[in-house]
């Protein structure tokens, strides 16, 4: 089977080489990037592409994506921590790679990905998986954004919130808005259940945050 692999970079290559070494089923290609990808004479079987790459060539190259993938099943490598980030273009892909959980089989999950099949870590099917991924993306939210998902686990309205914090109800309206997109919640229901659930770990974050802003300022 010939398979074309376009990395994100060269760790992750040199791994992923490593293991579709190991059995030896597949003959393997690499593109630098899609430009190569896409300027290649021959169609490859199997498509193994970084996420970046496969949300460019998506985005920027519509009508290579479509040409490539009549002909050949795509499989999109990302870590656990970008799943939310690639929600909403992973379900053009036919199959997955989470470089941080099951790279090392990586052969067959390509054989999967062949047949139509794409395997799921098992974390992922539970709320408390979904909670873990959230929880690294806690460094995004500024100070104020935390504070505001926090009191959403408290059950607080917006104005209730903007009292407490000292801030108008528009400010803690677009903080609110802040928080749902950059951890992907549906709704403000959804964060203040989230917050409610994880307000222990919230909590350890917060307090992390304070000794390391403590420890940076005493270095300077």
């Amino acid at each position: 089977m010939q398979v074309c692999l376009v990395p994100g970079n060269e760790v992750v290559a040199s791994q992923l080489l490593a293991s579709l070494d190991k059995e030896s089923r597949h003959r393997v290609t690499v593109c630098r990037d899609i430009a190569e990808l896409s300027q290649a004479t021959a169609t490859p079987d199997v498509i193994l592409i970084d996420v970046q790459q496969f949300a460019a060539l998506r985005e920027n190259e519509p009508m290579v994506y479509l040409r490539l993938s009549r002909r050949s099943r795509i499989i999109v490598i990302l870590s656990s921590r970008e799943l939310l980030d690639a929600a909403h273009i992973l379900a053009f892909a036919d199959a997955w790679v989470f470089e941080d959980i099951n790279l090392n089989r990586v052969n067959e999950l390509i054989d999967l990905g062949v047949e139509g099949h794409c395997i799921l870590p098992r974390q992922f099917l539970s709320r408390m998986g979904v909670d873990e991924i959230r929880l690294t993306l806690l460094p995004r939210l500024t100070e104020v954004e935390f504070r505001c998902l926090q009191l959403l686990g408290q059950g607080l309205n917006n104005r209730t919130i903007a009292e407490g914090l000292n801030l108008s109800e528009a400010v803690i309206k677009s903080m609110v808005r802040s928080v749902l997109a950059k951890l992907h919640f549906r709704n403000r229901t959804e964060a203040g259940v989230f917050a409610a659930r994880q307000q222990h770990a919230l909590h350890s974050a917060r307090q992390s945050d304070i000794r390391t802003g403590t420890d940076e300022a005493r270095s300077a």
